[in-house]
């Protein structure tokens, strides 16, 4: 175990090296190495940042993307992440045109089942009015509140 933990630092220190000669991004495979050691070889996130000149802030929002199972895209082989442009608005999807005919049949259908809710509503609200009479009645009391502004 030892000799994989020395293997994963010499390669920490290897890209460390690499890093710093005058690379602005760091590569999707430095990001993976940098979680990686991180998480299995409980590398500190301070040593890491040091070693290869990243922030920890930078180094924890990889290991959440990471952890959501995003995947930074590649542009070239030196960029990293791919933002999508929030000004360009998505294509609209054109739904397919219905004939009369099916337009018909959709809203009968519609209609049918707004039907059948309209009259479980009004079945509920009578059930609800009974049970209210017969509380009424069985206990003696005023259940339902009276209109206006004295009550």
């Amino acid at each position: 175990m030892e000799k994989t933990e020395d293997f994963n630092v010499l390669e920490l220190q290897e890209l460390a090296i690499k890093h710093n000669c005058g690379k602005k991004h760091t590569s999707l495979a430095q990001k993976s190495m940098i979680v990686k050691s991180y998480l299995l070889n409980h590398v500190p996130l301070e040593q890491l940042s040091k070693d290869f000149g990243v922030s920890v802030r930078s180094i924890r929002r990889w290991i959440s993307t990471f952890a959501e199972g995003k995947v930074p895209q590649k542009n070239s082989p030196d960029t990293s992440y791919v933002k999508p442009n929030p000004l360009i608005m998505p294509k609209k999807i054109q739904k397919p045109v219905e004939t009369e005919a099916e337009e018909l049949a959709r809203l009968r259908g519609e209609n049918k089942r707004l039907a059948e809710a309209l009259k479980m509503a009004e079945w509920m609200n009578h059930a609800k009015d009974v049970m209210i009479d017969e509380a009424e009645k069985m206990f003696n009391i005023p259940i339902r509140k009276k209109a206006g502004a004295k009550q």
